[in-house]
């Protein structure tokens, strides 16, 4: 079924505004559609009444809801934040207000629904929050842009931009997760996505200190000679920070996202140890990681291996120029094969092959939608 694009308006200017506003946003994602953009929060004089100020954002969601399910279930959410509508058309104070202001192009003029939102040219804090999602759009009726529209208001001067960032929905479901891990290939962006989602999680950050490392450089050169030192090295380093974090665990922060799962280091050790080798690392392993807490969510990236080695020719570290196609294939075959057989794990694997999450901001929320229906 079509997904349709609605931009809509929420107010309040009732008790916790912010937490009005977030409450609603959620609720929408949650009945209505996907939160696909938020633009930022502003502060707005009560107009045509006499109550406190109001907290005013636009909202993009995508649907698959017609025009009048999308008003219905505004309602209900409307109804569950604390709304009582009645038949008077006065303005009052209200714990949330949401409008619809356009749905993709349509003009409805029904007794139910009017659309484009036939105020919303007049308005400067619905035309201001549109500014941050939805510049270019054009009005049907009007047949000009948001960014023209600002033009002709004259009540800017009252308007003022917060200092708050509402949280995108999208987030929700990955909050239940205390510790989540970002796994994949060589060059994949596993530490730029855990860097982003620590910062949106507001949780704390784990990243392989693999720069540390002496044996690096000398197993590129040598991998059969220096095989060993390095994964047991890495294994140690691994152990060592984790214990660390465990023992000093950030109290004001909910959980940690980690650029790397400590099976890393057996799926690594497989691919460059002998078998003799790997016997004894792999004792040594359980030996040493029985008592370390474990992720309870691995989101696993898929790139291509021609994107992998374009990404790692971008980056340019020294020790990494002779990693080739072959070697990237085994360790993405290891990784597989480890990750297919432990059930007990709760593992996503997302396809980014089409994205550039590191450098598009829309690419990296695109990539969150994945992550999201993956965990539905």
């Amino acid at each position: 079924m079509k997904t349709n694009k609605v931009l809509l308006s929420i107010g309040s200017n009732i008790g916790d505004r912010k937490k009005n506003i977030q409450t609603a946003l959620n609720l929408i994602d949650q009945k209505i559609g996907d939160v696909i953009s938020i633009s930022k929060v502003y502060q707005t004089p009560a107009l045509g009444f006499i109550g406190d100020d109001f907290y005013n954002c636009c909202i993009a969601i995508s649907t698959k809801l017609n025009p009048l399910e999308v008003l219905n279930r505004i309602l209900i959410i409307e109804k569950e934040g604390g709304r009582l509508r009645n038949n008077t058309k006065k303005y009052k104070s209200r714990t949330i207000d949401i409008d619809i202001l356009f749905y993709e192009n349509k003009i409805i003029n029904s007794l139910e629904l009017k659309i484009p939102h036939p105020h919303l040219q007049e308005r400067a804090f619905v035309i201001l929050p549109l500014l941050d999602i939805a510049r270019s759009k054009i009005h049907p009726i009007l047949k000009i842009t948001i960014a023209e529209l600002k033009d002709d208001l004259k009540d800017l001067n009252s308007i003022h931009q917060l200092d708050y960032v509402l949280k995108m929905p999208i987030l929700n479901t990955m909050e239940l997760f205390n510790n989540i891990v970002i796994e994949g290939n060589i060059g994949i962006g596993k530490t730029t996505l855990s860097k982003k989602l620590s910062k949106d999680l507001n949780k704390n950050l784990i990243l392989e200190g693999f720069k540390e490392n002496p044996f690096l450089d000398k197993f590129y050169q040598d991998p059969n000679r220096y095989a060993l030192n390095l994964e047991l090295t890495f294994l140690i380093d691994r152990c060592r920070q984790l214990n660390d974090y465990k023992n000093q665990m950030d109290l004001f922060k909910s959980g940690v996202v980690f650029d790397y799962d400590i099976f890393k280091s057996l799926i690594f050790a497989g691919v460059t140890l002998s078998e003799i080798d790997f016997n004894l690392f792999r004792s040594i392993f359980y030996s040493m990681t029985k008592d370390l807490f474990k992720s309870n969510l691995v989101i696993y990236l898929l790139q291509t291996t021609d994107k992998l080695l374009i990404n790692i020719n971008k980056r340019g570290r020294n020790y990494e120029k002779d990693i080739n196609k072959d070697y990237l294939d085994k360790i993405g075959n290891a990784y597989l094969k480890y990750l297919n057989n432990r059930p007990e794990l709760n593992v996503v694997f997302v396809d980014v092959s089409d994205l550039d999450f590191i450098e598009k901001d829309e690419d990296y929320l695109k990539l969150l939608f994945r992550i999201k229906q993956k965990l539905r």
